[in-house]
């Protein structure tokens, strides 16, 4: 008799929840009818989503979004959207960049907006700032920067000298030979984008000066994080206004409020020199704030963001944006979460992440420095979440779910929600996106991130409608980070991958993952050293050797480090416990402490290692500089040898004893109340076996994630698992009291007892969806390269086959683009949106039948037709080879 918590998780794996489905951003790019909503939010429910976020998008005109039309069709969304089960969370701004209300939050408050601080070195008496730019957002076009800016450019006003510092011109050995300087600082000329200044005093041969200047910007709706009443503000003019609209509707279905990318403008001037790329969010209580952190006065302390003062650098550089990332996460996320509780909304979002769509720490996002925006302190950021959420790019493996889940475990959760999103790969403008995604390339995105971390997808986004050709990218939303995956001929597919990564997420939730290796999270090196030091490459090279070795690993803070518990050579950190603690290119650390805890680890015979070859490493608080304490120490990067290398140093823990030689295996292994569950999905074209010697005997259950159906195998000691290419399997591994044999698991194609098997090279017809005529096509390439390059949708190819004898038989489409359904003699036989496309006809008599086959294509070739977009090759549309007709058995 199965216990209770078993049934109730059975359950779950069955029917998954919300939290485990899909949800998506709904963008409206107009604000949509009464009748558009009801179909659109029936056909997401129907298509298996189970969240939806309404986001305005640049199409919609600003002045439309919180209008009372918009409120009014707002609350009519989220009444339907009760009525079919779904849940909402609440987008918290037009477009993106939270905190800006659509412009409304600074509208005649003028104080409220971005304020920053620029330098200049000097050792004459005159000096300036000048070309202001903001290669991020003018890079993105013209309608970014009027979304950003009134005057659709940044202008600058209300210039003030905030600190003068005097030093060598050259290099400096100690920190005192950094002065504030005695002479005084007179403005002379300042406009929109330049602010000229002349010296008064006297500067002594050798030495310069470096003069700080704020300025707040007059034209930008970005707000000033740093000040509480910006974000009050926000509150008031941008999220009460829906919450008023919702009356009675909170907290179901509306339970959440998601925030995306708050962050301050990157500028870059003509003079900037030094270490922090980017001008620094200021504001008159940071200041109070970093003479109090640092213990230094103004100039010093902002000195040290700019060039290399002596030993003492990287301690006062760490304490100087950790004040600031405290006073922007207290202003910001402070005011949020507070408000949220009173409104019983759990808090959720993302910060802007400089590693999407890498495993390097700042792998992408190159003109940004991270220190000045929410994107370096995600430990203490999370400290403000409900739920965690982070942010991915492109479909391909990366950082972004593994370290979300493990900012969630040192705050007592676990897993995240995970937004994805595409950019341009055919073009150099990202906002083009993809409308070549497959559903295959979608679903072995989702299945690696649910493997890393994530327990629910946010699709960015659905779309109310699909644009024009236009090249005109965010405003037209056919180029708004397409695609709109409700607008891609495969759509009616969708289904099928939200209820296996449902099922998916649901059969790992309950179980706690075998974690082998910590890795530090180095923020205070990251904090001192900026973001072009190397532990941002070491971090994602120690990521990817240990995946290509299937090392499971998660990130720990320093904080949760330094209360470790020791038992033994292993170490349990925020609940979890690791055989091994690796320390990427650390030089700074907060406090000696979590080194300490180290320590006694190694002591106890744990393992310790660290790349980088930084023998000390100076702390923030706490004194002298504190040896490192691994016993294996590489000066180089980590390689795929190093992980395995590393690995070989392990004790037995989990049921797995040794496989052999690794294929191509994602891998997932977590022990649950009762037992362990193993996931294994083959991420290559090819079929692959893998033999798995266990510690004991077990009972081996399989856990269908297409269909939710169970099937107990038995008991045994040895598994040899075999899958087809793209085949996903989730295993249950149970406490067994009698003894098994070897057990094999063969892979989840159809049975094929006939090795005959019939190509069906000709005399196929196609038929394109809306039009009456058929057309005779071949089936050795698709119909893009046979006059209609520019067709994207749904097509079905016919003709008559026949069988010779009778019985079960069989059909595999060798190649698809991009998802098919199959009928015979007008019987539906299957859908497939992904390889291995093979299909059950059924008992067949002899005789004559017609087998019809329906390929719905991405939009790519229709959409891109005519568009800077399009690339050099089209995209391929249709069977891309013949079908292969087998006799499966009497």
């Amino acid at each position: 008799m199965p216990s209770r918590q078993e049934i109730s998780t059975n359950q779950s794996f069955q029917s998954p929840g919300s939290e485990f489905r899909p949800a998506a951003y709904w963008f409206w790019h107009s604000i949509p009818s009464g009748e558009l909503t009801r179909l659109q939010l029936a056909d997401f429910v129907a298509k298996g989503f189970g969240r939806i976020y309404i986001q305005a998008r640049l199409a919609m005109p600003r002045e439309d979004y919180l209008s009372r039309r918009f409120t009014t069709a707002y609350r009519d969304a989220v009444e339907v959207a009760r009525t079919l089960g779904l849940r909402i969370g609440i987008y918290d701004d037009y477009n993106w960049i939270s905190g800006q209300a659509a412009g409304r939050t600074v509208k005649g408050r003028d104080e409220l907006r971005e304020r920053h601080l620029f330098w200049s070195e000097t050792s004459d008496q005159t000096g300036e700032i000048s070309g202001i730019v903001t290669s991020w957002t003018s890079g993105m076009g013209k309608d970014i920067l009027d979304w950003h800016y009134d005057e659709g450019r940044p202008a600058w006003c209300d210039w003030k000298v905030e600190g003068v510092a005097l030093h060598p011109s050259g290099g400096m050995t100690s920190i005192g030979e950094a002065l504030v300087f005695s002479g005084s600082i007179e403005i002379t000329d300042s406009g929109d984008d330049h602010c000229a200044f002349r010296i008064a005093g006297e500067i002594p041969a050798g030495s310069g000066i470096t003069i700080f200047i704020s300025a707040r910007s007059r034209t930008s709706r970005i707000i000033n994080y740093l000040l509480p009443e910006a974000a009050e503000a926000f509150v008031t003019h941008g999220l009460e206004p829906l919450v008023s609209a919702l009356d009675g509707l909170l907290p179901d279905p509306v339970d959440q409020i998601f925030y995306d990318q708050p962050a301050a403008g990157f500028y870059s001037w003509k003079q900037k020199t030094g270490n922090l790329e980017n001008s620094l969010p200021f504001s008159a209580a940071l200041a109070q704030s970093l003479r109090r952190r640092t213990g230094q006065p103004l100039a010093v302390a902002l000195l040290s963001l700019v060039r290399d003062i002596g030993p003492e650098t990287a301690v006062i550089r760490a304490k100087t944006y950790d004040a600031l990332s405290q006073q922007m996460n207290d202003a910001f996320f402070g005011t949020l979460r507070a408000w949220a509780q009173e409104k019983k909304l759990l808090l959720t979002g993302h910060e802007i992440l400089p590693h999407v769509g890498s495993f390097d720490l700042n792998g992408t996002f190159k003109g940004i420095d991270p220190r000045i925006a929410p994107a370096v302190d995600f430990f203490g950021i999370d400290t403000y979440r409900d739920l965690t959420a982070a942010d991915a790019n492109n479909f391909m493996p990366q950082l972004s779910p593994k370290l979300a889940d493990s900012v969630a475990r040192a705050n007592g959760r676990s897993r995240c929600m995970l937004e994805t999103y595409a950019t341009a790969e055919r073009t150099s403008l990202r906002a083009a996106g993809q409308w070549e995604l497959t559903l295959e390339t979608l679903r072995t995105h989702l299945i690696r991130m649910h493997f890393l971390g994530m327990r629910q997808s946010i699709w960015h986004g659905l779309y109310t409608s699909d644009g024009t050709a236009e090249p005109r990218p965010f405003v037209n939303p056919r180029f708004d980070f397409a695609p709109g995956i409700n607008f891609e001929p495969w759509w009616p597919f969708h289904d099928l991958l939200a209820d296996e990564t449902a099922r998916l997420s649901a059969f790992i939730e309950p179980a706690r993952p075998l974690t082998r290796v910590a890795i530090f999270y180095p923020l205070h090196t990251a904090l001192a050293e900026g973001p072009r030091h190397i532990h941002a490459e070491h971090v994602g090279a120690w990521c990817r050797a240990l995946l290509e070795k299937r090392i499971d690993f998660l990130f720990v803070s320093e904080a949760a480090l330094a209360n470790a518990s020791i038992d033994g050579a292993l170490i349990e950190i925020s609940g979890q416990i690791f055989d091994a603690v690796i320390l990427p290119a650390v030089t700074t650390i907060g406090g000696p402490e979590a080194i300490h805890s180290l320590e006694r680890f190694r002591a106890a015979g744990g393992i310790v290692w660290s790349s980088g070859c930084h023998r000390r490493f100076v702390p923030v608080e706490g004194g002298s500089a504190v040896d490192d304490p691994s016993t294996t120490k590489l000066d180089r990067l980590p390689t795929d040898a190093d992980a395995e290398a590393l690995q070989s140093t392990f004790g037995q823990r989990g049921p797995i004893l040794r496989t052999d030689a690794m294929p191509k295996f994602w891998r997932w292994l977590g022990e649950d109340a009762t037992g362990w569950r193993l996931a294994l999905f083959n991420d290559s074209a090819q079929p692959a076996t893998e033999d798995f010697a266990l510690s004991s005997d077990f009972d081996i259950a399989s856990w269908d994630c297409a269909d939710g159906t169970e099937f107990r195998h038995g008991a045994s000691s040895h598994l040899s698992i075999s899958l087809e290419p793209h085949e996903l399997i989730c295993l249950r591994l149970g406490p067994s009291l009698t003894a098994g044999s070897r057990l094999a698991l063969p892979p989840s194609g159809l049975n094929r007892v006939d090795s005959r098997s019939i190509a069906l090279s000709d005399r196929w017809t196609l038929r394109f969806e809306g039009s009456p005529g058929t057309i005779d096509i071949r089936v050795d390439c698709g119909w893009d390269a046979q006059g209609f390059e520019a067709i994207s949708g749904t097509a079905t190819y016919s003709r008559v086959i026949t069988t010779t004898h009778p019985g079960s038989w069989q059909l595999e489409l060798p190649v698809v683009h991009t998802a098919a359904s199959v009928s015979i003699d007008g019987r539906p036989s299957g859908r497939r949106g992904w390889r291995p496309y093979r299909f059950d006809l059924g008992e067949l008599e002899p005789g004559n039948h017609l087998l019809e086959i329906s390929v719905s294509s991405t939009a790519a070739n229709a959409y891109y037709a005519d568009t800077p977009f399009k690339g050099g090759k089209n995209d391929p549309a249709g069977l891309g080879a013949p079908p292969i007709l087998f006799f499966s058995g009497h």
